[in-house]
């Protein structure tokens, strides 16, 4: 038996101190000592075992001890929530502020002391903090060593020590708490910490989207190690790096892009022979440049993607690759690896080629543009010489997505909402993201190529990289299309899904037949969206489970090297496999190093969703301080257990608790419901805490008649 399984059959039988536990199982010497409390500390993170105020471990049974142990998550309110997910059914549990303990977003947690407060959440209480997150959380110093919370909320102090000498009030900083507290101050809890970066003052020009760049690990400043590399990168193509190449600078091919992008990963080109589809994917070849192991690599595994916030981005790579020799410039010669498909008149690829090449691209498209001349027919004299290819690709395009369609493909609904900023970063208005002919058209073309080079690899049954989405956990799936149907949203085409989960017969079709027949209505957002979260989230792994969402049973992420570090790492794997003779050699290297690559990756995208979310609520913010007392139309998005999620008629998004409905006599009865109309008015704005406050003043329905003006 080893050490952590002495320990549990020993406190299996009684309630026991580390001292007596160390004497039964005959822990000697300081090697075993620093092994058992090792394993003491692993048990209790694990929720294995229990340690109770008096000092005695026991067995962490929950129905005995009555109470839980998870991880908390809190919300920009300050409201904290625990999900336990059981054989049959989650549990979960609300945290108000004042019963957080010093708990922050991400750590291990016991609670105590339940009730049930009338909803699917029962109320709890932070007990004490078991493990602290990784996370990083920002701090302002206040002066005397102490720090409080910046843009998070809690009742806490941080005491630290060192590195304080340069720091002046206002400094904001990176800090890794203790998870037990020293003392308590008034209400306050005050533990001690130690910084690990120092942000910038509080009152620095955009130190907003520093902050919310930091906490989720992101930095504009790479290592001197890294920018020193960069000097023995030519900012051209040389004529030796060609050799072994094919060469495509020839032909007819060019970017489609967004009006702001600088970092183009991808170039495309088509043909026609017979009634067969030409395509060629041209993405560029990153893994010729940042080499495996190199300072510049190091960053970009740290950073695993892009974060693109607001008017700023802070690349994966330095912008002297992202923006220069590894992007698809206008009109200059760049390395790529070129997917070539012959794709026949139903979608199916029936041929295709994956190999090295060099291209020039002719020309830099833009979406807007395109869309201008696909859509609109509008003649722009530059486009011309492209016009042919481009109605090729529309009408392969359309071809893609019908057959993707078939297959089960989920269409969501997009949500996804832009700032319009200035060059000064003021936001001036927001706009719902929408794909048009071009946007979808390099989409099918970029999924396609993923889809091939998954295909071949993976046949080949060598190490890989996979983008793989877990199909909807079904009790999950049941309880959120019964909750839309008491809200009254969906009811037939709902009860048909939910006869077809319950005989196990569904499948994607069946959950995009189900999205598509509210497409034309108000409330298609508000389900897609719940269906939406209600599934697993596309990751990364080094083993195959397929692509639900895409409906695919190969797919990986190779169509953008320059900020995905995934993408990167296939083509580096391709390299390797066109590469025999030292395949083998790598091979088990490979196969260790993949699991923490995939793992670190799909962390990293989700702080950079994160990340990218917060800033868009800084920018709604800012905007609509301005706006305070002012009402506005709005629709119900989202109920929760704290209030109601609104989205205004101008695409931001704002938080109505139960205490800011305001109802008239007539509204006493009226019960608020999911998707519906409302008129808000803007209460209270928390720019560094990223909160907009609304007071519904009234349904839309019930809303008063304007009072004419009497004439004199």
């Amino acid at each position: 038996m080893n050490i952590k399984d002495l320990i549990l059959a020993e406190i299996s039988k009684k309630k026991l101190t580390s001292e007596k536990l160390r004497s039964l199982i005959h822990i000697k010497g300081e090697e075993e000592q620093a092994t058992f409390f090792s394993a003491l500390i692993d048990l209790e993170e694990e929720g294995k075992i229990y340690l109770d105020e008096k000092g005695y471990y026991q067995e962490f049974d929950e129905n005995k001890l009555n109470k839980v142990q998870g991880e908390i998550h809190i919300n920009t309110t300050g409201h904290g929530f625990v999900i336990k997910k059981g054989q049959k059914q989650k549990r979960k549990y609300l945290l108000k502020k004042e019963n957080l303990n010093g708990a922050l977003d991400g750590d291990i947690v016991v609670l105590k002391d339940f009730k049930n407060n009338g909803t699917n959440y029962m109320d709890a209480k932070v007990e004490k903090i078991i493990k602290r997150s990784d996370k990083n959380t920002i701090f302002e110093y206040i002066g005397e060593n102490t720090f409080i919370p910046y843009n998070v909320f809690g009742n806490i102090k941080v005491i630290c020590q060192k590195s304080l000498t340069k720091l002046v009030a206002g400094n904001l900083a990176l800090i890794k708490l203790d998870k037990n507290y020293i003392a308590q101050i008034d209400k306050d809890l005050v533990f001690e910490g130690t910084i690990t970066k120092v942000i910038g003052h509080k009152d620095d020009p955009d130190i907003e989207i520093a902050a919310i760049a930091a906490t989720h690990g992101f930095f504009k400043d790479f290592s001197k190690e890294a920018i020193e590399e960069l000097k023995d990168i030519k900012e051209y193509v040389l004529d030796e790096e060609i050799t072994g190449r094919k060469d495509l600078r020839n032909e007819n091919i060019f970017t489609i892009d967004g009006q702001d992008t600088k970092d183009m990963d991808d170039a495309v080109s088509i043909k026609k022979d017979g009634e067969n589809y030409i395509l060629s994917v041209h993405i560029a070849d990153v893994s010729h440049y940042v080499k495996e192991g190199s300072n510049l690599d190091k960053e970009a595994f740290v950073r695993g993607t892009s974060a693109y916030l607001a008017d700023s981005v802070l690349p994966m790579l330095p912008h002297e690759l992202s923006n220069g020799i590894c992007s698809l410039n206008e009109k200059v010669d760049r390395l790529t690896k070129t997917v070539k498909m012959i794709i026949d008149k139903d979608g199916k690829i029936i041929d295709y080629d994956i190999f090295n090449s060099v291209i020039n691209s002719k020309k830099k498209m833009t979406y807007e543009e395109v869309n201008e001349v696909l859509e609109n027919g509008k003649l722009i004299e530059e486009y011309i010489p492209f016009i042919k290819d481009l109605n090729l690709m529309k009408e392969l395009s359309l071809i893609l997505r019908e057959k993707r369609k078939k297959r089960g493909n989920i269409d969501f609904s997009s949500t996804e909402v832009k700032a319009i900023v200035t060059k000064e970063g003021t936001p001036t208005s927001f706009e719902q993201r929408s794909q048009k002919t071009a946007e979808k058209m390099i989409e099918n073309f970029m999924i396609a190529a993923n889809e091939i080079v998954t295909t071949h690899y993976a046949y080949m049954g060598l190490p890989f990289v996979y983008r793989v989405h877990g199909g909807p956990h079904d009790d999950t799936l049941v309880e959120t299309i019964n909750f839309l149907k008491e809200q009254g949203l969906c009811n037939g085409a709902a009860n048909n899904l939910l006869n077809k989960i319950n005989n196990g017969t569904y499948t994607s079709k069946d959950l995009d037949a189900f999205l598509e027949s509210f497409k034309d209505t108000e409330n298609y957002g508000v389900i897609s969206n719940y269906i939406l979260t209600s599934m697993s989230k596309a990751k990364y792994s080094n083993i195959n489970e397929g692509h639900y969402g895409l409906a695919l049973n190969f797919y990986t992420h190779f169509t953008s090297p320059i900020r995905r570090y995934p993408d990167l790492m296939v083509h580096r794997l391709i390299d390797y496999y066109n590469d025999f003779e030292t395949v083998l050699e790598k091979l088990n290297a490979i196969e260790e190093k993949l699991p923490d690559i995939c793992s670190h990756s799909s962390y990293m995208e989700r702080q950079a969703d994160a990340a990218e979310e917060e800033t868009l609520d800084l920018k709604m913010a800012e905007y609509i301080k301005d706006y305070i007392g002012e009402s506005f139309n709005g629709q119900i998005i989202r109920m929760t257990p704290y209030g109601m999620d609104i989205k205004m008629e101008n695409n931001i998004k704002g938080i109505v608790r139960p205490e800011d409905v305001s109802k008239t006599k007539k509204d006493l009865d009226h019960k608020f419901k999911l998707g519906e109309k409302v008129c808000v008015l803007v209460k209270e704005v928390s720019v560094p805490h990223r909160l907009i406050y609304l007071n519904i003043a009234y349904p839309l329905n019930n809303k008063p008649k304007q009072k004419t003006k009497r004439s004199s």
